[in-house]
């Protein structure tokens, strides 16, 4: 016989397999289904952010999703709804929530507020006729999302975002500084009363991400969604099961320590008004935190999860930002590089996986 050891070992390898299933061939991998996993971890629609690019724009982001089971994708609209939709589709994923609107104008109720309007019930009507139901949008006129560092250190070198107001950038936007918290309020009224009407008709989920950071004033604009109950006030301007919110939270978490966040996702979801979820966590104060990893922040993440499931929330879960892998990718897009979703993903899974088996 000329068999090596080399052969001899595989043969003994392939022998104890068989043995171990009953003589059964093992399955190819080749053979199997391209998606597979525990009916478990399908409750919620587990969705990537495509920003920067898109789909097309982040091959190699598809690709890692696609291994980790994640069909869903976030990601703005772009000029022509039906080609971003096909985007998705042409990738295997399934877009589950526009997410990026510019709404500064009619934020601040200056000149072209009503242009803005109009194009905000435009672009809720183009989502009805491709299939699209969620719009995920905040009240953060002029400085939206906000951080004074991209790159701080983290556990074992990682690299996260932070952010302190005492190094935020205090000169004004070219809007000026004559506005108040009052003026915002009224002008998130104006809007409502606008648009909900239209989102109700086309059966369009309009999702209101709270204030990130959630300080009174950035570069002497106001912001007002910078607590649990501005969030509660907004569902109660307009009364409407079209009238959501996007629950972030790590921006509801920095509102300050004290914040209970399985309470918070209990009122809005027992009313059926959370539409989408940014699952994170941070360390720190409104004004002084650092995002954390998930299972290393202020907050129960594994009550959280079990409250969306008590409360029957099964739409679309993306885990929002996420370290930076230090020594295997470049920080090009802090908190959306891939390789921390990895660590997201499978926490979020396994959470998710628990919270199902214990009920049953």
């Amino acid at each position: 016989m000329n068999n090596t050891r080399r052969d001899f070992l595989k043969k003994s390898a392939s022998l104890a397999a068989l043995s171990a299933i009953g003589g059964q061939p093992v399955q190819a991998l080749s053979d199997r289904p391209a998606i597979i996993q525990d009916p478990e971890c399908e409750w919620m629609k587990l969705s990537f952010a495509y920003f920067y690019g898109g789909v097309r724009g982040r091959p190699e982001r598809v690709k890692l999703a696609k291994m980790m089971g994640v069909l869903g994708g976030v990601g703005g609209g772009g000029s022509d709804l039906a080609e971003t939709r096909k985007s998705y589709d042409d990738a295997g994923l399934d877009w589950t929530v526009l997410e990026g609107v510019n709404l500064t104008r009619a934020q601040l109720g200056v000149e072209g507020r009503d242009e803005d309007i109009d194009r905000f019930i435009s672009l809720i009507k183009a989502c009805a006729e491709v299939g699209q139901d969620i719009i995920c949008y905040n009240w953060m006129p002029a400085v939206s999302w906000s951080r004074t560092d991209d790159a701080r250190p983290d556990r074992g070198g990682s690299l996260v975002t932070a952010f302190h107001m005492e190094n935020a950038d205090p000169e004004p936007t070219p809007y000026g500084t004559a506005f108040t918290h009052d003026d915002l309020w009224d002008n998130f009224a104006y809007f409502l009363n606008a648009v909900v009407p239209v989102a109700e008709e086309y059966g369009v989920k309009l999702a209101l991400h709270p204030d990130d950071p959630p300080v009174d004033y950035l570069r002497g604009i106001p912001r007002i969604i910078t607590s649990v109950e501005a969030l509660q006030r907004v569902t109660q301007l307009y009364p409407s099961p079209y009238n959501g919110l996007t629950f972030c939270q790590g921006s509801i978490a920095s509102q300050g320590k004290d914040v209970d966040i399985p309470a918070a996702i209990r009122w809005f979801g027992e009313r059926g008004l959370i539409h989408f979820v940014h699952f994170r966590d941070v360390r720190g104060t409104p004004d002084n935190f650092v995002e954390s990893w998930h299972d290393d922040g202020q907050n129960d993440m594994y009550e959280a999860m079990k409250t969306y499931y008590e409360v029957g929330f099964r739409g679309p879960i993306r885990p929002d930002h996420v370290p930076t892998i230090t020594g295997y990718e470049e920080n090009r897009f802090p908190g959306y590089n891939d390789l921390g979703g990895l660590f997201a993903f499978g926490y979020i899974k396994g959470l998710m996986e628990s919270v199902a088996k214990q009920h049953g």
